[in-house]
């Protein structure tokens, strides 16, 4: 290259340039597209950037690492006095934690975590040493009667708790004073001296107490110090919240991409028509002696220069989308798998940098076509209208071939489908083979009306063949609107079957009328208290055991066979009598439905638990449902349990009352027998709370399929207000002739009506193939839970009544277009002549 050639590609890129003055639609529709893609994709990593950080941070409780959790075996908690004597010992590293959820007075849940700050070890009180080095706290407010309570900004912002205010629970109780600050780790949890907390809760033993940092012969004489009933387990939190959160961060970064596809169809929109515009430029550029080289180098450093500038921007929307979703996903996590998520989001450099290749490659795709038809063509073409519609129906057929070779290698992948990620991959082929299949039927069914219409009065047969005009500039919004469209109907039909199928499991497994968990209750003498058989029809009194099966914390309960819900119990697959031969002691286990489809179990197959006796085998009889588990769990007859595991626990107590005796009766029994209250909880708050919680995990979806179809839209928009640009000489003329503005509208409108209305109606049974996938396939196999599928056609009407209402908005935006341009093009017409 001489020393002319870089002035000549500066000039080039600035006349290259100069079509976004005079148009500057282009570049903010340019923009629309890639700012929406980024920002809806780069939302969605970030969160999950930063809930993989929190997990690995999850071996910190409160600033201090705990490498070692010491629990009591009989699931009481531990002893002041054991924790005292531990710290005498020397063992400086031990201190305490409390944890416990209690209800606020409108019934949601709320999770507090204490600890000793002063108890922590010597450098991990938190960052700089300080153990309140997040906010200006009075030592002796914090430690003395009222004591303090730090409320996370976003939880008190939810809560409507102001500083200095006291939160009433759902038993009258009050937590401490606010104070509006957060520690590490501490999430959405409410945070405050473990003093406080015994005191709140009416409790006298910690939770557990956690180890700092401690080497191997401190953890063996740690061992061997610790009494009987107390027992040293090594803390696997982070590695077991990224093995059991890692399917629903994957379904999040799929919902993201096609977020960001379909922003990328504003891109192609708004990159192609700018092409075409800018045709009698780059024709003269070619004329006056600028190569193609020079051409497509300056094209090339356009294309840096948007993907920079759109990239930067999308990521500065993500990060305030992803602190307005951050709320509903910490919360689910939280409550699904007791994840800790915290509030501080940041964008981290590779997000930053797959943002910009994304961003790249997807503007670098959309030039590639056009500019190899503009820059390899002739100077001077001697094009015609015929050649345009024939290059048309030549895209269309090779779409259409694109289309058939996804849909066969989405049928390859079917068949040997085995992760969550290939069945995302299978989900993206049939999504986009039928995106790219739409062109050809769109024009299929335009050609079929057309011939209805033969007969029809000539105005009607003109508005309708106008659409093929119109088909060319509409077909990527179309495209565009039937993957948003497919994506809400599929996720739709999903969380609609799942609240369903969660709400009649409720229903079923939420039989009795009280369910207590506390320590402090003595279940078995409280049952067997005489005093209580006025009022007590029957009670269930589960124990459970945690261990490890391949790999992961597994649950193993034992079921009082005799009680009303075990006998009761639905079995999603089971053996000929299965519950009898279980009940009977004939060494047969039910297993959860996580155990099947995740573990691998098959009915009859034997599993092998660990036990303290040694490995023992079992059969599986059966399966049962379990929504919202992200554990596998097993179900044995009580006794069988207690024989095989030395370290039983009280799981909670079931109470069913006698006919006509009502919740306060039991309740303050309950009392008496020192249970404390917020420790039970009656039949209809569980099932208001589940379902608070279900809804509130599905938030976010809701809301990327809102700002999906809102994309989708705009892409729309884009295309229309190009074909008016293209055809607004056109119009003028039609209007000179005597056509009125409102025939000039429906010109415009029901071609894209037919369009939107044929566009629509493939989403459905697309959309009803998606969630089919979703529901039989991917859901299984990303969370071991089966539901049947529940069509229901009250999502495809809103659908369509909101797409009506979208295109009903971006005729009044053409119309207004129209109504202002129209004039100046008849004047430009006016002159011509």
């Amino acid at each position: 290259m001489n020393r002319a050639e870089p002035e000549r590609l500066g000039g080039v890129i600035r006349a290259l340039l100069s079509h976004y003055w005079r148009h500057p639609w282009q570049a903010v529709f340019l923009l629309a597209g890639l700012v929406a893609g980024v920002a809806l994709w780069s939302a969605v990593q970030i969160i999950n950037s930063h809930a993989r950080a929190s997990y690995a941070e999850a071996d910190f409780v409160l600033g201090a690492q705990a490498s070692h959790w010491i629990r009591s075996r009989s699931g009481a908690g531990v002893a002041q006095a054991d924790y005292i004597a531990l710290r005498r010992a020397g063992f400086r590293q031990v201190f305490p934690v409390v944890q416990a959820r209690v209800s606020t007075a409108d019934n949601a849940p709320l999770a507090i975590i204490a600890t000793d700050l002063l108890a922590l070890p010597a450098g991990m009180a938190g960052e700089g040493g300080d153990a309140f080095d997040n906010a200006s706290l009075d030592w002796q407010a914090f430690v003395q009667p009222p004591y303090q309570a730090w409320f996370p900004a976003a939880v008190a912002s939810e809560l409507g708790i102001a500083e200095g205010e006291q939160l009433a629970l759902h038993d009258g109780r009050r937590l401490p004073p606010a104070v509006i600050a957060a520690r590490e780790q501490q999430g959405r949890q409410i945070f405050m001296d473990v003093g406080a907390a015994l005191s709140l809760l009416g409790r006298d033993r910690f939770t557990a107490l956690a180890v700092g940092p401690a080497s191997p012969d401190d953890v063996a004489r740690l061992a061997a110090a610790l009494p009987a009933d107390l027992m040293l387990d090594a803390n696997q939190q982070r590695l077991d919240l990224t093995q059991l959160t890692a399917s629903l961060h994957t379904q999040l970064t799929a919902m993201s991409l096609l977020s960001f596809a379909v922003g990328l169809f504003i891109v192609f929109n708004a990159v192609r028509f700018s092409l075409w515009y800018r045709r009698p430029t780059l024709r003269t550029l070619r004329l006056v002696g600028v190569s193609v080289r020079a051409l497509a180098l300056a094209i090339v450093a356009e294309t840096l220069a948007w993907s920079v500038l759109g990239s930067a921007l999308g990521l500065l929307a993500g990060l305030g989308i992803s602190h307005a979703l951050l709320p509903s996903v910490s919360a689910s996590l939280q409550n699904l798998y007791g994840a800790v998520v915290g509030a501080d989001l940041l964008l981290d450099p590779v997000t930053i940098a797959i943002a910009w290749g994304m961003t790249l490659v997807g503007l670098a795709f959309a030039l590639a076509w056009p500019l190899l038809l503009q820059l390899r063509g002739p100077v001077l073409p001697g094009g015609s209208a015929s050649a345009g519609v024939m290059a048309e129906a030549r895209a269309r057929r090779v779409l259409l071939v694109g289309a058939g070779a996804l849909a066969l290698a989405a049928a390859g992948v079917y068949w040997q489908m085995g992760t969550v990620i290939e069945g995302f991959v299978l989900l993206g082929l049939v999504l986009f083979a039928a995106a790219w299949a739409l062109p050809q039927a769109l024009a299929s069914a335009h050609r079929l009306l057309g011939r209805a219409l033969a007969g029809a009065p000539l105005v009607q047969r003109w508005i309708v063949s106008d659409g093929w005009a119109q088909l060319p500039a509409l077909r990527t919004a179309m495209m565009a609107l039937l993957l948003a469209l497919t994506a809400n109907l599929g996720v739709e039909t999903l969380v609609g079957s799942f609240r369903t199928a969660l709400a009649g499991w409720l229903d079923q497994r939420i039989g009795a009328d009280i369910y207590v968990n506390s320590a402090q209750l003595d279940t078995r003498r409280f049952v067997a208290d005489p005093v209580n058989a006025d009022w007590l029809a029957t009670a269930h009194a589960r124990t459970g055991v945690t261990i490890r099966w391949q790999g992961r914390p597994t649950k193993v309960y034992g079921l009082d066979i005799t009680t009303p819900d075990t006998r009761a119990l639905p079995l999603a697959q089971a053996e000929p009598d299965a519950l009898a031969r279980w009940a009977g002691g004939d060494r047969r286990i039910l297993a959860n439905e996580q155990a099947h489809y995740l573990g691998g179990l098959r009915l009859g197959q034997t599993v092998t638990l660990p036990t303290d006796g040694g490995a023992t085998d079992y059969t599986v009889a059966g399966f049962f449902h379990d929504y919202g588990n992200p554990y596998f769990q097993f179900y044995l007859p009580r006794e069988e349990v207690a024989r095989r595991w030395r370290d039983v626990q009280s799981t909670g107590l079931a109470l069913w009352l006698k006919p006509g005796e009502d919740n306060e009766t039991a309740e303050a029994a309950l009392v008496a027998a020192g249970a404390q209250p917020g420790e039970w909880f009656a039949q209809g708050d569980i099932k208001r709370l589940s379902m608070k919680i279900f809804d509130r995990t599905f938030a976010m979806t809701a809301a990327m399929n809102t700002l999906t179809l809102l994309v989708a839209g705009a892409a729309l928009l884009t295309a229309l207000l190009a074909i008016l640009h293209e055809r607004l000489p056109e119009f003028a003329q039609w209007r000179a002739l005597g056509v009125t503005r409102r025939e000039l509208l429906r010109v415009i409108a029901v071609p894209l009506a037919l369009f939107v209305t044929l566009t629509w109606l493939a989403a459905i049974p697309l959309g009803a193939l998606l969630s089919w996938l979703l529901i039989h396939d991917l859901n299984v196999m990303s969370f071991g839970w089966s539901m049947p599928m529940l069509w229901s056609p009250q999502p495809a009407l809103k659908l369509g009544l909101l797409s009506a209402g979208i295109v009903v908005l971006v005729l009044m935006i053409v119309l207004s277009q129209l109504t202002r341009k129209l004039p100046q093009a008849m004047a430009q017409l006016g002159s011509a002549q």
